[in-house]
């Protein structure tokens, strides 16, 4: 359907959000998504909730697929058995790698809820990532994710690469994961990776900001659903003042690599991301946010949406220059 048309039928639902309209593609595309309250599944429950879920996603595709091929390799890390899926692209103009971490709370989704949107990636920017499989909550609370992702850089430097040759990205709970390896390994004076790229990041687990309250429902992540995966992430209430936990309570002053943050202006998270860019420049840190003001969470891997096919390829151009 013309983007015109769209504009004219949902015109009287787009609400102004601090001086911009929502997307007009992405206003009908939730419009036809069914509505379910996370928070009222038991935890018996979430198992089977997210083969559901996962399937539905892979079934109906909403992200772009790579114009050239992308190969795809399986590695299992033996800690835990863990899927690490290499993903190289035809065309590989870096030889750099990206750790990615998905998204979902560190509750949902998996390698394969991303496989469209990594290889997409992999093949927009032509860099080799490899995408983990890392284990969810509440079967396993932080620091397990933590670990899993220490595993996967580890491994990498075990194949040949240099901590230097690693660049770190996630979205969501996968950005979170990015930021607090990073923050672990500098809290521990070890080497970090080159860069990292965070897409919409979870930064502050007490979801208060002024953006959880503006849009606390109707964008597809709701502020009830993030208290929920916070609630299910965390193993105690000390986590809240743990560093890589609550990306906020970092000490700045410690070193990090370049890094670029993704927002988007109808995101209940985009004012945390934004604190945590600032923090970032306040401690004299490499750090460029990117802001999108009429995009909303989990744009990234919703591609055929042409807004978010716009704003993908714009940070992405971005990343490369880092990388």
């Amino acid at each position: 359907m013309p983007i015109w048309l769209l504009k004219i039928i949902f015109y009287r639902k787009r609400t102004v959000i601090r001086g911009h309209q929502f997307d007009a593609q992405s206003a009908a595309l939730l419009s036809l998504l069914p509505k379910k309250d996370l928070s009222e599944l038991l935890d018996g429950e979430i198992a089977k909730a997210r083969i559901t879920l996962e399937e539905a996603r892979i079934q109906n595709k909403v992200s772009l697929t790579p114009s050239m091929q992308v190969r795809k390799v399986d590695h299992i890390l033996p800690k835990h058995d863990l899927i690490l899926r290499e993903y190289k692209p035809l065309q590989e103009n870096l030889k750099k790698v990206i750790l990615y971490f998905h998204g979902g709370g560190y509750v949902l989704n998996s390698v394969n809820t991303h496989d469209d949107m990594v290889s997409y990636m992999s093949d927009k920017i032509g860099v080799k990532f490899y995408s983990l499989d890392y284990r969810l909550s509440p079967e396993n609370k932080y620091p397990d994710s933590l670990d899993d992702a220490l595993d996967a850089f580890s491994w990498l430097i075990g194949q040949g690469y240099g901590p230097g040759d690693i660049s770190v990205c996630g979205d969501s709970a996968g950005a979170h994961l990015a930021a607090s390896l990073c923050h672990y390994l500098a809290e521990q004076n070890k080497d970090l990776p080159s860069s990292q790229l965070l897409i919409y990041p979870m930064c502050d687990p007490s979801c208060s900001s002024e953006s959880y309250n503006l849009l606390s429902s109707g964008y597809l992540l709701t502020k009830k659903t993030m208290i929920w995966f916070w609630d299910k992430f965390r193993t105690s209430e000390v986590n809240n003042n743990d560093s890589a936990f609550n990306l906020l309570k970092f000490n700045f002053e410690k070193t990090l690599p370049p890094t670029i943050i993704v927002t988007g202006g109808f995101d209940p998270l985009c004012d945390d991301g934004e604190k945590y860019a600032y923090l970032l420049h306040k401690g004299k840190h490499n750090v460029k946010q990117l802001h999108y003001p009429t995009m909303f969470h989990g744009f990234a891997s919703m591609t055929k949406l042409k807004a978010a096919q716009i704003a993908v390829e714009d940070f992405l151009k971005e990343y490369k220059k880092i990388l």
